[in-house]
């Protein structure tokens, strides 16, 4: 086979609410609206005696602790009896730990591949992708969805789609997301005045200061975003703008304030 090349979006989640702590699966059940982004992970995939993974960021290697994409080809060669060997390589243009699933995308966009690699019924990705992770499913399509639940996800059709612009902004102090949770679940955060649509940012505020001074910083304008929230467990935060203006203004501001944020511009589809 040539070399393939496929892409891994990221996501935002619009919005997140916290219903409560499962039990049973020792997860929380969440209410969320989630979007597709433009922004990706680029992963170049081609034939080889055995299987071999490398992530890289900016041309250097990176090694993640937890390789989603190893588990999921061990996961489904079990299952479809195979035995995947491939070069893979991926691109992590997408950061890491902040909330935006790249990790589970690239779970996703490897399961697709598979399926039409070895010609087996893509549907299965239904069945398949809640096996792997409770976000893998997310990526089926880049139609937005709404998660209600821990593996309960429904596809939303907007009646006039379109891909529309969003800044993603990264601290450069991520969160561990079994710390937020774990200080959500304690209640070891304060209410305060602000106000957000995601339920984990008290709890981004309580553990991590940086996010503090910047969702603070963005407050002020909070008038001229179109959209302003933090982005699942964090520490990511995107925002929209009502106008150009107030756009290169505003990001102007930011770099201003804050000269080694990273800013990322994308688009979301909705």
């Amino acid at each position: 086979m040539n070399k393939i090349q496929i892409y891994s979006p990221a996501k935002i989640n619009l919005n997140l609410k916290v219903i409560k702590f499962d039990n049973n699966s020792r997860k929380h059940k969440l209410k969320s609206r989630v979007s597709i982004l433009k922004l990706c992970d680029v992963i170049q995939i081609i034939k080889s005696k055995s299987l071999n993974i490398k992530y890289h960021k900016l041309n250097k290697k990176i090694y993640l602790a937890d390789d989603i994409i190893k588990k999921t080809i061990s996961y489904f060669d079990k299952k479809y009896k195979k035995k995947s060997s491939f070069n893979i390589n991926v691109e992590k243009k997408i950061p890491v730990g902040y909330g935006l699933g790249g990790g589970s995308s690239n779970a996703a966009s490897i399961l697709k591949f598979l399926y039409s690699y070895y010609k087996i019924n893509p549907n299965n990705f239904w069945i398949d992708a809640p096996n792997i992770g409770s976000d893998v499913l997310l990526f089926i399509d880049q139609n937005p969805k709404m998660i209600d639940g821990i593996k309960s996800i429904k596809r939303i059709k907007p009646s006039k789609p379109r891909w529309k612009k969003i800044f993603i902004i990264i601290p450069n102090q991520k969160n561990l997301t079994k710390d937020i949770f774990l200080n959500f679940k304690k209640k070891q955060y304060h209410h305060t005045n602000i106000k957000t649509k995601n339920d984990l940012t008290y709890s981004s505020r309580a553990l991590n200061p940086e996010f503090t001074r910047i969702y603070d910083f963005l407050c002020n304008f909070r008038d001229d975003f179109k959209l302003f929230d933090m982005s699942g467990s964090g520490s990511s935060i995107f925002v929209s703008f009502k106008s150009a203006y107030v756009e290169k203004s505003i990001i102007h501001n930011i770099h201003e304030k804050f000269p080694l944020l990273r800013i990322e511009k994308s688009y979301y589809f909705s």
